[in-house]
């Protein structure tokens, strides 16, 4: 390549290369590594960084540094050649890469690639990914170029060349057009911080720096289009002189038109299909099918709505109006006409509708999908959250589920057997990977015998020291820890939200870091104890199950102990279950409470039975989320036509999603799981609605819906279903993690309860054991039948320690018959709990470390003390926040990676060079 420049303007590109390099690497090194890129970085070492961060993140420091060594090695070849005076002609040298080259060609494209990627954008699109591509196929091209420019070139690399410099050229025109609408800005940016540092000295060494860096940053696209116009000039002159000048402009124009074509079909975004096949209500089973046909485009569509904000920078932006109009106070009109245009030039970076759209995607994604976008795209969405440089952002957006950021240090269980029951410790030790106060959370559920009697907290492992518990109505738990929580105070809450479900948030968690400064007298862990009391079942003690964590997590080096024996690592939270001594065989047992006597009695294998001459009614959840359970669907029906209805009887209710009434069906033989339509999003609330609207009067001895594990966020409050037989709900594919107060609160009123398999639920509803005279049943449950007595057995063991468990069950017994507004009757259910120690449905456990959450919760006590609101605060909108984790980068990312590469290439090559013509000259001596 050829260049006519003169020595007055290569001396000042040359001025100019070295200040603004300069500039640049004093602003990388002084204010972007120390603190942003070091908290990028720190965070990946976390996993909480994509790999689309690092590489820009590691571009700007790697690029300018690299093109300030590529320019200080020229400048010392050229000098070492201008000082030697060889005797003889030494022939042609390869002539070196001039830093118009070096600036333009190679640093110019990369850092703009890098600086748009971090700061601008966030989740790649398809068209942003293709203009990342298009620019570094362009950079590699140039790269290649430069390398192999002294020797001969083949056909094929030279229309690579022309191909890849073409690409080039567009793209280096779009960016100039892009620079034009801030050139009248920085002039006036310019000017003012030169004003500026006329009156005050000192600030020209602050202004200067950022002053040449932005320069440089506005120049570059043209400085690139006037290099790669010339280079692509050249390239096409040589090959039209090889083959004519016909082949290589129809090359030109292929490239062009495919280029063009390809830009134009990955901006058609998904977002217009969804809305459009969603905009209507299917009347039909053959339209909802149709719809499911479509179910990824579908997807696609919502979820680009959804993250429109961190997909599209310029959604409902005005940058470029405020800019024009406050900062050079161009009239209204003006500004935004400027806009208008700055958003047409900017279109494969926007967003076709408007920021209503997520809203109305997140509804949509819901109505169709049976739950929310949050939960079904976690991966993508977490993804997106985390595409951010600004990392106190990203953090704020960042989805809890599976998150990792507290590690389960340790983790010791304590069984102290007593015959036929245990009472349970688990203790755990938390440490925060974060510098922010963090929040765990578990889901867990228990056998429905086992009763949780102690919570506390603690910052150190001093039993002495902890925090302890206090039993308090649910609706004045919640409503203390939650304004905790907001003040940033130490609170720990413990729930029941289902007839075996459980839910305990830990709060704050302390930051990372404050173990190396022990002076500050600041804890640095958190331990947490809780207890529970279980019956033996199967010869084996039951542990927690876990149904979901957020924030915490474990790995092979978390300590654990079974009885103070180091235990092997795990994946798992905990194990499903510890072996029991069975030296002595299952005995009945009893407790006092004041309502009379609660006898345990173990149940033999033969007291177990099937319904007989019973009528039955079976609901069906057929929306979109019982897909994933068709085939336990078809069993559990299986099993029904197998062993039930041939002494029983049965109808059938199928559910809708489009808010009509069920359909009933009177022959369960009749009904096909296999074929039915699942389709939309329907909760247990409205299936049973839909039920009672045909059910009308029918007598049902016992109504079971079989639905899925659903999905708690999408419930809303509401009152109890007074429903005239026991309701059971099969959650085929595991139990619901928690439910809303109206939903447990209506199993319970009918003597109802959940289970995760249909044979579960007609064994219990069937085995009534034989009962004495002044005796009632309470609970058939985990081998055991609880009776409520008036008078001692005098052939059963009296053990106190048991009545936490009794209480459990009288408490499940009479709620039956206690209304949300009867608070006399909760008052008194709650007055069981509290002499107990135990957390049921109505009475949470609370830990409180200050006189001041003692007063609020003495207040909230006083009010509205067992409302409980349906919450979800650890799912947060990312929307909110000022906007794949992917291990493997995408197509864009590799290439740009790929162009450093190539920058790293030419200074290999060039110090080759250099050694090259080193050896073509005589020795100094010789001189």
């Amino acid at each position: 390549m050829t260049t006519s420049v003169s020595p007055k303007s290569r001396s000042l590109f040359t001025a100019f290369f070295w200040l603004f390099n300069l500039s640049l690497l004093l602003v990388i090194f002084i204010g972007f590594l120390p603190f942003l890129a070091m908290d990028i970085l720190n965070d990946a070492l976390r996993g909480e960084v994509p790999f689309s961060i690092l590489i820009p993140v590691f571009g700007l420091i790697g690029v300018p540094t690299t093109s300030t060594a590529l320019g200080i090695q020229r400048k010392r070849q050229l000098n070492k050649i201008s000082n030697l005076k060889p005797a003889a002609p030494l022939g042609p040298m390869p002539q070196p890469i001039s830093l118009f080259q070096i600036f333009f060609g190679l640093e110019a494209p990369l850092l703009m690639a890098c600086t748009i990627r971090l700061f601008f954008l966030r989740a790649l699109t398809p068209a942003s990914s293709f203009l990342f591509i298009s620019l570094a196929v362009g950079t590699i091209a140039l790269a290649h170029w430069l390398l192999h420019r002294h020797h001969r070139q083949s056909s094929w690399a030279s229309w690579m060349h022309l191909a890849g410099l073409t690409i080039m050229l567009v793209l280096s025109l779009y960016l100039s057009v892009i620079a034009l609408f801030y050139v009248l800005p920085l002039i006036v940016v310019m000017g003012s911080a030169l004003y500026l540092s006329i009156f005050l000295v000192v600030l020209i060494p602050i202004f200067f720096p950022f002053i040449m860096v932005f320069s440089g940053l506005v120049m570059m696209p043209w400085g690139m289009l006037r290099l790669f116009l010339r280079s692509w000039r050249q390239t096409l002159q040589s090959l039209s002189q090889q083959h004519g000048k016909t082949l290589p402009r129809a090359w030109v124009g292929t490239v062009l038109a495919v280029w063009l074509g390809l830009l134009l079909l990955l901006q058609q975004q998904p977002q217009t299909q969804a809305f459009t096949l969603l905009e209507k209500q299917p009347q039909s089973e053959g339209e909802r099918q149709a719809l499911l046909q479509n179910a990824d485009a579908i997807r696609k569509g919502l979820l680009n709505a959804y993250l429109s904000a961190y997909r599209y920078p310029l959604l409902e932006d005005k940058g470029m109006y405020r800019m024009y109009s406050n900062l050079l106070g161009a009239p209204n009109a003006v500004a935004e006409t400027v806009q208008d245009a700055y958003r047409t030039v900017l279109t494969p970076f926007a967003y076709q509708g408007n920021a209503l759209d997520k809203d109305k995607a997140a509804q949509l994604y819901a109505e169709f999908f049976d739950t929310p976008i949050l939960r079904g795209e976690h991966s993508t969405i977490q993804n997106a959250v985390l595409s951010n440089f600004n990392r106190t952002e990203a953090k704020a957006g960042l989805l809890d589920i599976g998150a990792e950021r507290v590690r389960l240090q340790q983790q010791d269980v304590s069984i102290t057997p007593e015959g036929d029951w245990a009472e349970i410790k688990l203790h755990e030790v938390y440490a925060n990977t974060t510098f922010e106060n963090t929040e765990i959370l578990y889901y867990f559920s228990l056998p429905e015998s086992a009763t949780i009697t102690g919570l506390w907290l603690g910052e150190t492992a001093d039993l002495a020291q902890r925090y302890e518990y206090v039993v308090a109505p649910r609706g004045a738990a919640q409503q203390v820890y939650t304004d905790q929580v907001r003040r940033q105070v130490d609170p720990a809450l413990l729930e029941q939200v289902g007839p075996r479900n459980y839910r305990l948030r830990a709060f704050p968690i302390p930051p990372a870091g404050r173990d190396l400064l022990p002076q500050d007298g600041q804890p640095d862990r958190m331990h947490l104890w809780m207890t529970y009391k279980v019956m033996k079942q199967n010869d084996q003690w039951m542990l927690p199950v876990l149904n979901e964590q957020r924030n915490i997590f474990w790995t092979q080096d978390t300590q654990r102990t079974l009885n103070g024996k180091p235990q092997q690592k795990s994946d798992a939270w905990l194990p499903a279950s510890i072996p029991a001594d069975v030296s002595e065989p299952a005995s009945a047992l009893q407790a006092k409470l004041p309502g009379g006597y609660v006898v345990a009695k173990p149940l033999a294998e033969q007291d177990y039975q099937l319904p007989q001459g019973q009528h039955f009614a079976f609901i069906v959840d057929r929306s979109y989320s019982m897909e994933a359970h068709r085939k336990e669907l078809e069993d559990s029906f299986q099993w029904l036509k197998d062993n039930l209805l041939g002494a029983n009887s049965a109808d059938l209710y199928l559910t809708r999603a489009d808010g009509t009434q069920a359909q009933k069906v009177s022959s369960l033989d009749a009904f096909d799981p296999g074929k039915t339509v699942l389709y939309g999003s329907l909760q247990t609330r409205q299936m049973l609605d839909q039920y009672q609207q045909v059910a009308e009067a029918q007598n049902y001895d016992a109504v079971i819906l079989l639905t899925d594990s659903g999905s708690y966020e999408l419930t809303q409050d509401g009152s109890p279903l007074p429903l005239a037989a026991p309701l059971w709900l099969v959650h085929l594919g595991g139990l619901q993690a928690a439910y809303d107060d109206a939903t447990l609160a209506t199993i319970q009123q009918t003597g109802g309860n959940v289970a995760a398999d249909i044979k579960t639920v007609m064994t219990r509803i069937a085995t009534q054991p034989s009962l004495g005279q002044g005796t009632s049943l309470l609970n058939v449950v985990d081998g055991y039948a609880w009776f409520l007595s008036s008078t001692p057995d005098s052939d059963v063991k009296t053990v106190e320690a048991v009545a936490p468990m009794a209480a459990r069950q009288w408490i499940a017994q009479v709620s039956q018959a206690v209304k949300p507004d009867q608070l006399n009757q909760l008052d008194a259910i709650h007055q069981v709990a509290k002499e107990n120690s135990i957390v049921t449905p109505y009475s949470s456990m609370l830990v409180l470390v200050n006189p001041e959450q003692k007063r609020q919760l003495k207040e909230a006590e006083a009010s509205d003390r067992f409302n409980r609101e349906v919450e979800d605060q650890q799912l947060p909108d990312p929307q909110d926040e000022i906007a794949p984790v992917s291990a493997v980068p995408e197509p864009a990312e590799w290439l740009l990676l790929l162009a450093c590469f190539a920058v790293l290439a030419v200074w290999w090559r060039w110090k080759a060079t250099r050694n090259e013509i080193n050896h073509n000259l005589p020795p100094l001596n010789e001189v």
